[in-house]
């Protein structure tokens, strides 16, 4: 047997009478539609009836792709201890960021409401995992996560709490974190198209303040994204302007600066580094840790440069660096001349590597660690550019390698008894924002459109004059008969006129509409398909199965 079925005129909120306009924006139709519902916290959002249906379809179809790839399900609490977050060194980080929602307990025990999972991920596996025959570990879980976001905005884009599919592996070795990554990718792929993401594609991306190595973000184009992307206009190379290797366009007069860093390595400890970069470049942190092996990459503190460099900010030059180590971004390793400062308020022009009377020698070796810009040409053809694009991230994959397990002491032995840290890698689906994007980029111009399995149900039941007996028994039976086929159903059994009827469904947007009407015989309906909006008529006998009507 189906779900229960849900009837309008039972349903919560109450079905208003041209409560929705088609031309309204995506989070307004769900809205007035009753799918969701605001709170008086901006950014925290109510999941009403008909949008906890679509919400609940969603984690299923995700949690069906990762178990039939071999992950096992489970539950981890939201609600986490700062001590837990301090193994690992991130309760600090995201406390600096503002992104941490935290509460203290009647104990006095400082808790915080988890954004992300990796440490209690790594603490649960901490406990299980004795040796190198327990691995590898492949774990799904679907929760609430919470985020303190500065200005939570486009609806359940990007809002304060929102649902995660999440997965998280653990391996003996990088080989198997990256075949355990591929897995990721593959679930998380299997896991969108499933819900009729169509146009998906995966793009090299920063793992900001989650992880300093690889990561792949899957992308779908949409005005209504959170993200910028790049995107070339000749061959279509796409991605991350942190990751993307865009070549800037040459200068006449180029101005060379100098920018400190602090990094901290995986135990923890923290060295300055200089970048040497064009002036009018932007450095790429995630570029940086991978060239620097960094764990962790952040400005170097002001206060800090004459503990280390001599000089203030915006007078330090390629040759105050003795000493420190120093990366030469390609835009500047093989300029002729070039300006660099000469003081807080002027240039010294004309300067080369070879040196002069008073600049010694320095022979940079390029690396690639500008972040790519509208307008650079691009690193994958000869003759395009890239241009910046809107895009929706629906799920990102992460290579963590031992950022988590180290800190926290996770280990297992090898088959001689050797202690070793295992490695880690990470996915994450948005729910809720798949949700909202497959209503936004499925909606036409009467309403919204849901594709089979994610809908809130299969078939929306149209009752014309359900104030008769018989068709009261009659829309009992084919409720009975499609219950029985597995299907969920939607039943309008209001007493409106048939056109506010009709309008009704094609806004609520289920895929298939069967129209019961008095003028029909006994056993027939009409069968409408909101996607091609084709209508035909048969017996209630001959409706077949709902995953027939895919």
């Amino acid at each position: 047997m189906s779900e229960t079925p849900l009837y309008a005129s039972r349903l919560f909120p109450p079905v208003r009478r041209r409560a929705a306009d088609a031309s309204a924006s995506t989070m307004n139709l769900l809205e007035s539609l009753g799918y969701v519902a605001r709170t008086d916290a901006t950014g925290v959002f109510t999941l009403l009836p008909l949008g906890l249906r679509v919400h609940d379809r969603l984690v299923r179809i995700a949690r069906t792709a990762f178990e039939e790839r071999g992950a096992n399900t489970v539950a981890f609490p939201t609600l986490q201890s700062r001590s837990l977050w301090e193994q690992s060194g991130r309760w600090e980080v995201y406390q600096s960021e503002g992104a941490l929602l935290t509460s203290t307990s009647r104990g006095g025990e400082q808790m915080c409401l988890a954004p992300t999972s990796e440490e209690i991920a790594s603490a649960t596996v901490r406990e299980h995992v004795r040796s190198h025959r327990d691995l590898p570990v492949r774990l799904f879980l679907s929760t609430s996560k919470f985020r303190d976001e500065i200005a939570p905005r486009g609806g359940l884009m990007r809002g304060r709490e929102f649902t995660m599919a999440d997965a998280y592996t653990f391996d003996t070795d990088p080989q198997g974190m990256r075949t355990s990554a591929s897995f990721l990718n593959d679930a998380c792929r299997a896991a969108l198209v499933g819900m009729g993401l169509t146009g998906v594609f995966q793009a090299a991306a920063d793992g900001g303040s989650i992880s300093a190595g690889p990561t792949t973000e899957h992308l779908v184009l949409g005005d209504t994204g959170q993200s910028s992307i790049l995107v070339c206009d000749h061959c279509g190379h796409r991605g991350d302007h942190a990751i993307l290797g865009g070549r800037p366009v040459p200068q006449s007069d180029p101005v060379v600066n100098v920018i400190a860093f602090a990094l901290t390595a995986h135990d923890g400890t923290t060295t300055p580094a200089a970048v040497v970069i064009r002036s009018d470049l932007q450095v790429s942190p995630r570029k940086l840790a991978a060239a620097s092996g960094a764990a962790r990459v952040a400005l170097l503190e002001p206060a800090h440069l004459p503990e280390h460099f001599g000089k203030e900010a915006g007078t330090i030059t390629p040759w105050d660096c003795t000493g420190t180590a120093t990366f030469f971004d390609e835009s500047v390793a093989h300029l002729d001349t070039f300006a660099i400062s000469d003081g807080a308020t002027g240039l010294r022009r004309n300067v080369t590597w070879s040196g002069t009377k008073d600049l010694a020698a320095l022979s940079p070796t390029a690396v690639n660690l500008h972040r790519a810009a509208e307008g650079m040409k691009c690193s994958h053809c000869e003759d395009g550019h890239y241009r910046e694009a809107r895009a929706i991230e629906l799920a990102h994959v992460f290579e963590l390698g031992t950022q988590y397990a180290a800190p926290m002491n996770l280990s297992f032995t090898d088959e001689h008894g050797t202690a070793h840290t295992p490695y880690s890698a990470c996915s994450g689906i948005g729910i809720t924002r798949c949700l909202q994007t497959l209503a936004d980029l499925h909606r036409d111009n009467a309403g919204l459109r849901w594709k089979p399995d994610t809908a809130p149900a299969d078939f929306h039941i149209t009752v014309l004059r359900p104030d008769l007996p018989a068709m009261r028994e009659r829309t009992e039976r084919v409720v009975q008969h499609l219950r029985g086929r597995g299907a969920a159903l939607f039943i309008d059994d209001r007493h409106e006129p048939a056109g506010e009827k009709f309008r009704y469904a094609s806004l609520l947007g289920l895929p298939h509409r069967l129209v019961l009407s008095p003028q029909q015989q006994d056993d027939e309906v009409e069968l409408v398909n909101r996607w091609t909006t084709r209508t035909s008529r048969a017996p209630i006998s001959q409706i077949p199965d709902t995953w027939s009507l895919h």
